[in-house]
């Protein structure tokens, strides 16, 4: 049986490493992302990798769209990675209602419709050493503590784990993992272009999923937490 992952905001950042990373581990990754050029370039950066990246231009936080491409996904999907965002600086009295919705959407939005889709089809498999797939979420420490200048990024990740401790209680006897990667560190990727502070690689994000998979079993991770020496 043909193994698949799913990956959203793939076409940069900690999504592309992660679609990298399940590629060499041989796995049909589904490159999800809304801008053709830089998924065309994570397909060819995966060319001679054991697995292969499948690219799809899409919007994951359009009712449905997951759904229209899982339906002809054939096989197992065996990860899914709901890390896609947006952020935008701006203090409450001077942000507008437009870049409100973008991030709450961004966010929020996109991954509830994200974890829908893809628990959906995993409830639906057999498990397989008590397991039924893997699903993990990119938070950021500002879903556990706001900053200024950061208020729609900070709510729209405070959602975000209202949401994941909800389903992981609903997904409870399912076989279905969910892990919640809390990235509280500084990352190299478009989000931080410009930014004169240290960063960490996007490969440490990678490398702490597949660690998460290497568990294997019925064992699992609720939460990570990824930081940076200060």
């Amino acid at each position: 049986m043909k193994r698949h992952a799913l990956v959203t905001g793939a076409g940069t950042g900690i999504g592309r490493a992660i679609a990298i990373a399940l590629a060499e581990r041989g796995l049909t990754v589904h490159a999800v992302g809304r801008r053709q050029p830089p998924l065309e370039g994570l397909r060819q950066s995966a060319a001679d990798l054991p697995g292969e990246v499948v690219v799809h231009v899409a919007d994951a936080g359009v009712p449905g769209n997951l759904e229209d491409l899982l339906s002809g996904v054939e096989g197992r999907l065996e990860v899914a990675v709901a890390s896609a965002g947006f952020f935008e600086r701006g203090a409450v009295a001077e942000l507008s209602p437009a870049s409100w919705d973008a991030q709450v959407h961004g966010n929020l939005t996109t991954a509830f419709h994200t974890l829908k889709a893809v628990t959906t089809r995993m409830q639906s498999q057999e498990k397989i050493d008590g397991c039924a797939g893997h699903v993990f979420t990119l938070n950021s420490g500002a879903g556990v503590q706001g900053f200024p200048t950061g208020s729609a990024y900070a709510a729209s990740k405070h959602g975000l784990r209202g949401l994941v401790e909800s389903l992981r209680q609903e997904l409870t006897g399912t076989g279905v993992k969910l892990t919640d990667l809390v990235v509280s560190a500084t990352v190299e990727s478009e989000m931080s272009a410009g930014r004169d502070v240290p960063m960490i690689s996007p490969d440490a994000v990678a490398h702490t999923v597949t660690a998460c998979l290497d568990l294997g079993g019925i064992a699992t991770w609720d939460r990570v937490d990824i930081s940076q020496l200060r």
